[in-house]
């Protein structure tokens, strides 16, 4: 028997499980359902799964949820969107919860105004994992849930008790990108730099990352710049990616000074940092703009920045002998070994 014969074997012996008389049965079929995913998407099994939605168990309910998120955007019917909307509503907080996860499962497809509409109201239910789990949803909605209405609740929930609700609402506004890259948003995002928890201060970094230039403003890179301290390196590294993602806004002095001296314990720069520094000195002219004294001090990691293969040594030749700043000397001959040329001064 080929692997798609045993599976369509299964899958009808499931089906038939649904019809069973025990609780115990049901929830284990829908389950197994999902955990077969996709190749469990036929017509039969969304059915019963969706009339599964309304049996008196609760167990059954939550498992009948999570098999239609596993099954995927397959089962992202209009009827399975406004069942489990329907859901979205029910007395159990885990059979809420387990709607969340299964419409986050099918994303924008199930980004319905009835859906978008019973997920902010979820970030208020009393539950912090339905609260935490509505959140995450609305993340995977796409532009359809980034409207001024949806930022400014996922705003209020900010200061919600839990560490997770706080956490995915950083990751959620982080998702919408330059549609939620509001002043107020922007300011609770650098506000949250500084939170105690780990998690809330990655996903605010990777948001201020996501918007990009719009979130670039002088006091975000002020605060970024001193993230890179970070005890946690999954936030200085954050950090890097977000200061990569800024463009040219980020091209100051202070943040390649400060990249500069974040070397790991052999002494080399994170791959991050690197390709923060080598986006921004793409040229003689940006490079001759920060000064001798950083460029020696980036010299020293040597091959691995690649922005050495962009810099003309004539241009900085030429620029030493303008401003006869000495410090331009050590640089120069090391860029031009990096890049293995001879270097000859006539004037």
């Amino acid at each position: 028997m080929g692997e798609k014969a045993a599976t369509n074997e299964v899958i009808t012996k499931l089906i038939s499980a649904l019809k069973d008389q025990s609780e115990e049965v049901i929830s284990s079929a829908c389950r197994a359902l999902g955990y077969i995913g996709e190749k469990a998407a036929t017509n039969e099994v969304i059915t019963k799964l969706i009339s599964a939605l309304e049996d008196e168990s609760e167990r059954v309910r939550s498992n009948a949820c999570k098999a239609l998120g596993y099954i995927g955007e397959k089962a992202a019917t209009r009827v399975v969107i406004i069942k489990l909307a329907s859901a979205l509503g029910d007395k159990s907080n885990n059979v809420i919860s387990s709607a969340c996860k299964a419409l986050r499962k099918m994303g924008e497809k199930a980004a319905t105004k009835e859906v978008i509409a019973k997920l902010v109201s979820a970030l208020k239910d009393q539950s912090g994992n339905v609260r935490s789990s509505a959140c995450e949803a609305l993340g995977k909605m796409g532009e359809k849930a980034a409207t001024n209405e949806v930022i400014t609740k996922l705003v209020s929930a900010l200061e919600d008790e839990s560490e997770d609700v706080r956490s995915n609402v950083y990751s959620t506004l982080g998702n919408m990108g330059e549609k939620a890259a509001t002043n107020e948003v922007i300011t609770k995002l650098v506000s949250a730099l500084e939170d105690k928890s780990k998690m809330v201060r990655l996903n605010a970094c990777n948001a201020l990352g996501q918007m990009g230039e719009k979130a670039a403003t002088n006091e975000v890179i002020t605060k970024l710049v001193s993230a890179l301290e970070d005890k946690s390196f999954r936030v200085r590294e954050s950090v890097c990616k977000a200061f990569g993602r800024m463009g040219e806004k980020a091209a100051k002095i202070e943040v390649l000074t400060k990249l500069a001296n974040i070397p790991d314990a052999y002494g080399e720069l994170p791959l991050e940092a690197v390709d923060v520094i080598d986006g921004i000195l793409r040229s003689s002219a940006t490079m001759i703009a920060f000064g001798p004294m950083l460029i020696s001090k980036l010299c020293v990691y040597g091959r691995q920045l690649k922005c050495w293969e962009q810099v003309s040594v004539d241009e900085l030749i030429k620029n030493f002998f303008k401003t006869q700043d000495a410090d331009w000397l050590l640089p120069i001959a090391e860029i031009a070994l990096q890049k293995g040329a001879a270097v000859s001064m006539n004037e």
